[in-house]
């Protein structure tokens, strides 16, 4: 009798390298950003979206013929949540530090669950209540270090970010029950894309011309964070599950503050120190609490 014949079994240990290789490459987002000092933030905006878009649309071009024009409507909302949340962080970034910057927007899981609490009905258990509620005690304490000049702008704006991202999550969420992940990422970034280019423009963003160390910081957002980061995060998911990623990325903040520290030798407030802690304790008990694990990556 003909045996049927198996397929190797992936090594156990691959997903988990993966998961390593994604949250690295996450980390160093803001990192880069700053690094692209000769470009403004609508123009890193705009570039990280087109060029997110112009990478996965060859991959995703079957699936994008095969939609339907109703199937373009939440995920051409998501886009524009999308351009304004990167349009908020990374112009955050600017003037705040990064540990406060990407702490704040860490913060997204729990408008996450909030937002589908209010808006979709979901059920949320207690205990993700304390999640939420320590989440913003500790947002408040790392935004209100300082509560004048430019840093407290910059936390504003981080915090606006974390608004927008769950937004952009919260319709990915109900979008992508017919859609794939390249699909919606396309249309996605592709509409945050054609949004922030005229606004780029309207504000004399430059958008090319740029010194060498921008340029390679730019390509390194688009390779890094994006691709490396992003795509090898949800390629994952499916072997790891979305509460284990969820948790993983939430070295990134701790990551990219100790890069800060080492390359630009930014020294956070002492208020980062129990806020942020509270943060990741309150993110940690939505993301492995709450009904459906979200996970959010820069």
């Amino acid at each position: 009798m003909e045996q049927a014949v198996v397929a190797p079994a992936r090594a156990s240990w691959i997903p988990w390298a993966l998961l390593v290789v994604g949250v690295l490459g996450a980390s160093i987002s803001a990192i880069l950003i700053v690094y692209a000092r000769d470009a403004q933030p609508m123009a890193i905006s705009f570039w990280r979206c087109a060029g997110g878009a112009a990478a996965l649309a060859p991959f995703a071009a079957r699936g994008l013929r095969a939609m339907t024009k109703r199937q373009l409507g939440l995920p051409a909302v998501a886009g524009l949540f999308l351009a304004a949340h990167f349009a908020t962080w990374i112009t955050s970034l600017e003037l705040t530090t990064v540990a406060a910057s990407v702490l704040l927007v860490t913060s997204s899981p729990a408008f996450v669950a909030l937002l589908a609490w209010w808006l979709l009905g979901e059920r949320l258990r207690s205990v993700a209540w304390v999640g939420i509620v320590l989440t913003v005690i500790g947002a408040g304490l790392v935004a209100g270090g300082d509560l004048s000049g430019a840093q407290f702008e910059g936390n504003m704006l981080a915090l606006a970010g974390a608004l927008t991202v769950g937004v952009y999550m919260l319709v990915g969420q109900v979008s992508r029950r017919e859609l794939g992940i390249l699909e919606y990422s396309v249309v996605t970034y592709s509409v945050a894309g054609l949004v922030l280019l005229p606004i780029s423009l309207v504000m004399g963003a430059d958008l090319w011309g740029y010194d060498a160390q921008t340029s390679w910081a730019l390509v390194g957002l688009l390779i890094g964070p994006q691709l490396l980061g992003h795509t090898v995060l949800n390629y994952v998911l499916k072997d790891l599950g979305a509460t284990i990623v969820a948790v993983a990325v939430m070295a990134e903040p701790l990551i990219a503050a100790i890069l800060a520290y080492i390359l630009f030798g930014q020294v956070p407030p002492l208020l980062i120190y129990p806020g942020g802690a509270a943060i990741l304790v309150g993110i940690y008990i939505v993301s492995t609490r709450g009904k459906s694990p979200q996970v959010v990556i820069e």
